[in-house]
């Protein structure tokens, strides 16, 4: 493969997971931000993890995103 070809497809793969990607950070934000409005620091869902260990796992999906973008 020419590097011409090889750039593309990279750039192809990398918009894919970037349109994959921000309706789902969406979501999770939207919800987190909800969670936290609420007096209750835990989530329904898990009920043993406290809420700072979700944005913890929030904060590293959206700087693996934004290190996706940078490519």
């Amino acid at each position: 493969m020419r590097s011409g070809a090889i750039i593309a497809l990279l750039q192809s793969t990398v918009f894919m997971l970037q349109a994959l990607c921000k309706p789902f950070l969406a979501i999770l934000n939207s919800y987190l931000m909800s969670m936290l409005r609420t007096p209750n620091p835990r989530l329904p869902i898990w009920p043993r993890v406290p809420m700072f260990l979700i944005m913890i796992l929030l904060i590293l999906v959206c700087i693996n995103s934004m290190l996706i973008w940078l490519i």
